[in-house]
C-alpha cells in the first residue's frame, strides 16, 4: 500500500517538470521577433545589447551617441537604429506586421514579402504601398519635425487623427511636423518615454536625388555623423 502511494507520488513529481519545460520554451520562442547584430552602445531595459541577443515582442531599444543596432528579422527583413535613437519593436497581432515605434533619432527598415514591416511616428503609420517589399527610413530633424524617406518601393503614410494619407515615391522624402493634439488621444501601446499629446501633420514631398541628399547631409552635418546604411549593402 505504501509502495503504491510512493510510486504515484514519484510519477507526479517527474512527469510535471517534463510537461512544463516544452510549454515554457514554446511561449518564449513565439515572443522572439528577431536577433540583434552589428550593435554598439545600445541597450534594452537598461541592459547592454550584444550581438546575437534576441529581441522580444515589446522591447524598447535605445542607442547612445555613435551607437547603433541592427535587428535581423525573418524573411530578409530588418530594422536599423542609428545613433541617439529609441524605438519599440513589437508584433501587431498574430498575423500583423512587425512594428517599429520611433521615439527619437533615426530608424531605417526593410520590409519583405515574407515579413511585413511598418513604422509608427506618433499617430502616423508608415507602410509599404502596393507591394510588401520596400525599404525606407524615419528621421527626426528636430523635436517637432522629421523626414520620412522611401528608398526602394513606395511608402504610404497615414495619420489617424484626420485620416489623411500620402504616398512617398521611391527616391523621395516627405517632411512632417508634430504639433500638440488638442484631443489628447493617447495610444497606450506606444513607447513609454515618448512625448504625449502630439500628432503628425503631413508636409510636402520632395523628389530628386540632389534635393533629398542635400537635406539629409545638412541634417547629419549638424549632428557630426555620416549617414548610416543597412549592413551588407
Amino acid at each position: 500500500m505504501r509502495l503504491g502511494q510512493f510510486t504515484r507520488q514519484l510519477v507526479v513529481v517527474t512527469v510535471i517538470p517534463l510537461l512544463a519545460v516544452p510549454m515554457w520554451g514554446a511561449s518564449a520562442t513565439l515572443n522572439v521577433l528577431g536577433t540583434v547584430t552589428n550593435t554598439q552602445f545600445a541597450t534594452v531595459a537598461g541592459a547592454s545589447l550584444a550581438d546575437g541577443t534576441n529581441v522580444y515582442d515589446g522591447d524598447v531599444i535605445s542607442t547612445a551617441d555613435k551607437g547603433g543596432a541592427w535587428v535581423t528579422l525573418p524573411g530578409g527583413a530588418g530594422i536599423l537604429l542609428g545613433q541617439d535613437s529609441e524605438a519599440q519593436i513589437r508584433h501587431e497581432g498574430p498575423n500583423g506586421p512587425i512594428i517599429f515605434d520611433i521615439a527619437q533619432g533615426e530608424v531605417r527598415f526593410r520590409s519583405t514579402d515574407k515579413t511585413l514591416v511598418n513604422g509608427y511616428l506618433y499617430d502616423a503609420t508608415i507602410a509599404p504601398d502596393g507591394s510588401p517589399t520596400a525599404s525606407g527610413y524615419v528621421q527626426f530633424t528636430s523635436p517637432t519635425s522629421a523626414i520620412i524617406g522611401a528608398e526602394n518601393g513606395n511608402l504610404l503614410v497615414t495619420t489617424s487623427h484626420d485620416g489623411a494619407s500620402k504616398v512617398v515615391p521611391a527616391g523621395a522624402i516627405m517632411e512632417v511636423s508634430m504639433v500638440p493634439d488638442q484631443g489628447q488621444d493617447q495610444n497606450q501601446n506606444r513607447t513609454a518615454k515618448r512625448r504625449k499629446g502630439l500628432i503628425v501633420l503631413l508636409g510636402i514631398i520632395l523628389i530628386g536625388a540632389l534635393t533629398v541628399l542635400a537635406i539629409i547631409l545638412n541634417h547629419h552635418e549638424r549632428k557630426h555623423v555620416s549617414p548610416s546604411s543597412f549592413p551588407g549593402q
